[in-house]
């Protein structure tokens, strides 16, 4: 009798967290695909391979299809972000980095808005979010050099989170590309189902994650997807499945982060308030300290003294020389002793809107896929942060991850090449 209702509880839980999205979609060339991981990367591997199969199941650590994040209103996703502590709690513990500033290079938001025609003025209409101007409105400075100080050709700079840019995303996957893509939300993948000695990885399995004492599950795919982003479990399934051990080279720099959203306010310096995003990325070894406003939503407001703006604002240090955030005092006090003077009458003319976030665990990580050669399976791939994680100081994560996906397609495109040899031609390329 236990094992009969336990088939029968997994069968519950399993009907309760699998979501179908419908939509129409081409006739592809192949079955199934398997992505694990939700988030950038998983999101766009599944728009670009929603083309070559006929089915596309990914496989998520967290409960991104919640009534929260997919029928809340911009406002109340914004309220419920700036009141939660931790990733945690808003629903994103796979993404613990989620809170920090992020940056999307012009190539990455190129990829997004080919592959989601409506997702920029969604932005814009619905999420009040604006474009801005890196030559007028901006103050960007890399190792001590000012980059838009004298710019020949302006850029367009979008203003908005992670949090709400990933959930704007998902919406958008799932009414365009929708009716051969099935969610597994609150699941965690596990292990690999491989054939050793055909040296193919068959599918995965995984539980969920209410259910720690319940049976795994299986679920088996013609090509699978690592989209599982720096904390990927891949290099211990590949030891464990085929006695593989990836080259891996890992440089530890004691990076560290405090994020908070805030309403700027004017210093009484037009050169400051003019600007609505500023960033620097300080001077290794000189200065190992940097920081990051950037604008995530206009608000209105009747005060004359606010520029009408909720911005991100980060600060990150190396070496270990981490910003406090047990108080907005202690961070002050930080930020006068390591950072210029302008920086901090900004602060101090700014309304903390949301708790002081932290993130200490940034390194950079690159795995060296393409050296394994045939010894690496077939009909399995790692992208984006999972085989390579870059230092976050510059930004280049999400448009990274946007850029292995567009090679995959690229692969897959091509149209001569067997199933079976696009796991080492993409280890190759990326």
């Amino acid at each position: 009798m236990i094992p009969i209702i336990s088939v029968i509880s997994s069968y519950i839980v399993q009907k309760k967290y699998r979501k179908k999205v419908q939509f129409a979609s081409n006739i592809p060339e192949y079955d199934h695909a398997i992505i694990i991981g939700g988030s950038f990367g998983g999101i766009v591997t599944a728009a670009y391979l929603s083309k070559y199969f006929k089915r596309i199941t990914i496989i998520e650590s967290d409960d991104v299809l919640s009534d929260t994040f997919n029928k809340s209103t911009p406002n109340e996703l914004l309220d419920y972000r700036c009141r939660l502590e931790s990733p945690t709690s808003i629903g994103r513990l796979g993404v613990s980095q989620i809170y920090q500033v992020h940056l999307v290079a012009r190539e990455g938001f190129n990829i997004l808005y080919n592959l989601f025609p409506h997702l920029k003025d969604k932005l814009i209409n619905e999420y009040d979010i604006r474009p801005y101007s890196v030559k007028n409105e901006t103050r960007f400075v890399i190792n001590g050099f000012l980059l838009n100080q004298n710019l020949t050709e302006d850029f367009e700079y979008i203003g908005i989170d992670r949090f709400t840019l990933e959930i704007a995303l998902r919406k958008e996957l799932c009414l365009q590309y929708g009716k051969q893509i099935e969610w597994i939300c609150n699941a965690r993948a596990i292990q690999l189902i491989v054939d050793q000695s055909a040296n193919t990885v068959h599918g995965v399995k995984y539980r969920f994650k209410h259910n720690v004492g319940s049976p795994s599950l299986d679920i088996y795919g013609n090509f699978i997807v690592d989209c599982t982003g720096r904390n990927t479990s891949s290099t211990k399934w590949l030891k464990e499945s085929f006695n593989l051990i990836v080259p891996t080279v890992q440089i530890h720099f004691g990076a560290g982060y405090v994020t908070f959203v805030g309403e700027r306010f004017k210093t009484g310096d037009p050169s400051l308030d003019s600007k609505s995003i500023l960033i620097n990325n300080g001077n290794t070894p000189e200065n190992n300290t940097a920081y990051g406003i950037t604008p995530i939503r206009t608000i209105k407001t009747n005060d004359e003294n606010s520029l009408g703006t909720l911005s991100a604002i980060g600060f990150s240090c190396v070496n270990s020389e981490y910003p406090p955030n047990d108080s907005y005092e202690n961070l002050l006090e930080w930020t006068k002793e390591h950072l210029d003077s302008e920086i901090n009458s900004i602060l101090k003319s700014t309304r903390v809107c949301s708790p002081l976030i932290p993130y200490r665990r940034a390194i950079d990580d690159r795995k060296y896929v393409e050296l394994l050669g045939k010894k690496w399976p077939k009909n399995y791939i790692l992208l984006g942060d999972a085989m390579c994680t870059f230092n976050p100081q510059f930004g280049q994560g999400i448009t990274h991850a946007c850029r292995h996906a567009r090679e995959l397609r690229k692969i897959f495109n091509e149209h001569c090449h067997k199933l079976e040899d696009i796991s080492y031609i993409f280890n190759r390329r990326a």
